[in-house]
């Protein structure tokens, strides 16, 4: 079950806490989510866009296949971690929606509640970051050195890469930010109401 808000260009979703938990023996411990399939899988997209453009002259001299291979790749990269291990790793999800009516487009934010995000395992959600951060800056720079080489096919690639990546950075760290802003806001209603009932 979701719960719907909508504020301005905002619509900010709850996600269910729908996830496969390891159950741990020890009471003091919180439960947390272990998705190694996803993991690996976001981390190797990330790598084989680099790995292909860093060594496709090895194997091949014809820009076409390149630039194929390349956008077939960071194609790929961007769907899995938009719609797959954002929500699986982070319990974070988001889309983008233009109001028919009205032609505005409208950020849609997805995510689990205070006691769904702490199923988030640390680790995961570590290397998820470091990857969001991470990659656009990898491809900044190969942007860079390819306009200081003059070589402007390959630079296109690199743009491509860039405008994809930052895509899923900023729509996560708006999403991040909005779920951190939601689990404070209700945090300070429980507090609100308790102090309301002790006077009462």
């Amino acid at each position: 079950e979701e719960e719907e808000e909508e504020e301005g260009c905002f619509v900010v979703t709850k996600m269910a806490n729908t996830t496969t938990t390891t159950t741990t023996t020890n009471p003091d411990e919180v439960e947390t989510t272990k998705h190694p399939t996803a993991v690996m899988v976001h981390v190797v997209f990330k790598c084989s866009a680099i790995v292909v453009y860093l060594t496709c002259n090895w194997f091949s001299n014809d820009f076409v296949i390149i630039f194929v291979l390349l956008t077939l790749l960071l194609t790929i990269d961007f769907w899995w971690t938009k719609n797959v291990s954002g929500r699986l790793l982070v319990g974070l999800r988001y889309w983008n929606e233009v109001d028919e009516s009205t032609g505005e487009s409208k950020w849609q934010f997805e995510s689990r509640d205070a006691e769904g995000m702490r199923l988030v395992d640390a680790t995961e959600k570590r290397i998820f970051w470091w990857t969001i951060y991470g990659a656009p800056l990898v491809w900044v720079l190969f942007l860079t050195t390819s306009l200081t080489k003059l070589n402007f096919n390959y630079a296109l690639v690199c743009l491509m890469a860039v405008g994809m990546l930052m895509t899923n950075t900023l729509g996560y760290m708006k999403c991040s930010k909005d779920q951190r802003e939601q689990i404070s806001g209700l945090a300070q209603r429980g507090v609100l109401s308790f102090i309301t009932r002790g006077y009462l």
